[in-house]
């Protein structure tokens, strides 16, 4: 396929979340085959050790997700480790890719990058580090900062058609310079064998969710969904919400859950390994997200025959139609959440239409679809 490459990953923080999912999948790939890849993370996340055993793998302690004032002695520092580690591996392999994952890594990689005189800088956007939920200086901000390192990325990948839109609007060359390459899941582990085996009707209707507890995923609003939904359909009809994940506001969430006497009826069982597993008891998959770029927990859902009710954000109206396998509604709108949960909880037929679907195609969610295309991408580079 021509001339070999050396891909330099960069990522700041190696959580369970899906973009250092696909960084890891890419990393791991591109090292077991003849292609060779080295990764440059922070310390922070469940992930690390799993890195680490993967292949060549740099961890910087100062390389953290946050952005401070107070700590721009950290980032000068974390900026000029990455520049040392860039030029090194550039005097060391002729082709050198840089490719990028997250939002403050996709601005101090690329520069450092730009800086160590590598021209083949790419950038994955898992979502935009810009929102409407920001504050208009804040976002403006990083709007100015995205444009700028536009000018040193040779490609940006897009996960959704839903940041290629945005992109376009405030970068005008954005759309010759970007490709869509879907954020892959473990297809294999997603097949729906369970859900067709199930009775309709059950004791306990489970809802499921997925993922970091954090502010953009703005787990409150499907908690007070699960209260007001409980309340409606009364004590006859068993329900049990379970969220799969962990992060900074747990113990806000926990105070929530035991103010209003759900302890029973709510499990937040931390980061679980084996996801598929907990998708096949689930009836409904609800995510309350503020923002996002097309969260892989909505592809497994469905993959696992999931209806799924969530909030309009990114690129999930590109998984999710309404009527036909589950509801999407405005961010925000936890009580319509709430009405589209109730529709499904009280009518185990129309959850079972919903969870069959029309006309899904999920190979571009392959992960040997996705690393294909990030092969014949990084070829273009040279």
């Amino acid at each position: 396929m021509g001339q070999d490459f050396h891909v330099l990953y960069i990522i700041t923080k190696l959580e369970l979340g899906g973009a250092q999912k696909v960084c890891l999948s890419l990393f791991k790939w591109f090292n077991k085959s003849k292609k060779q890849a080295t990764l440059i993370s922070g310390t922070d996340g469940p992930l690390v050790d799993e890195a680490c055993s993967l292949g060549p793998t740099k961890l910087l302690p100062e390389f953290v997700r946050e952005v401070g004032v107070s700590s721009l002695w950290r980032e000068i520092k974390a900026f000029w480790r990455l520049f040392k580690e860039i030029r090194v591996l550039k005097k060391k392999y002729l082709h050198l890719v840089v490719h990028t994952h997250s939002s403050k890594a996709g601005v101090m990689g690329r520069w450092a990058a730009f800086f160590a005189g590598c021209r083949r800088i790419v950038h994955t956007v898992h979502g935009f580090s810009f929102n409407d939920r920001q504050p208009f200086y804040t976002r403006w901000m990083c709007i100015c900062l995205e444009f700028f390192t536009s000018l040193v990325t040779s490609k940006f990948i897009c996960v959704s058609q839903c940041d290629l839109r945005n992109g376009c609007v405030f970068f005008p060359w954005f759309y010759k310079k970007t490709c869509i390459i879907r954020a892959a899941v473990e297809d294999c582990k997603f097949i729906p064998t369970k859900r067709f085996k199930e009775p309709l009707n059950k004791n306990e209707i489970i809802i499921g969710s997925v993922g970091c507890f954090k502010p953009q995923k703005n787990l409150i609003d499907l908690l007070k969904a699960f209260k007001y939904l409980k309340d409606i359909v009364g004590p006859e009809k068993k329900m049990r919400l379970q969220i799969l994940g962990d992060g900074v506001l747990r113990p806000s969430l926990m105070a929530w859950i035991r103010q209003h006497d759900l302890e029973q009826l709510i499990d937040l069982p931390g980061w679980q390994d084996n996801v598929e597993s907990w998708m096949s008891s689930w009836d409904i998959f609800a995510m309350s997200s503020l923002w996002e770029g097309l969260p892989r927990a909505v592809v497994e859902a469905r993959m696992s025959r999931l209806p799924v009710v969530a909030y309009d954000v990114g690129g999930i109206g590109e998984i999710i139609k309404n009527g036909e396998n589950g509801f999407i509604v405005s961010p925000g709108e936890w009580e319509k959440l709430t009405h589209y949960l109730q529709l499904l909880v009280d009518d185990a037929e129309f959850r079972s239409v919903l969870a069959n679907g029309q006309n899904e195609k999920f190979s571009d969610f392959y992960v040997k679809i996705m690393i294909k295309k990030h092969e014949q991408l990084y070829l273009d580079q040279l």
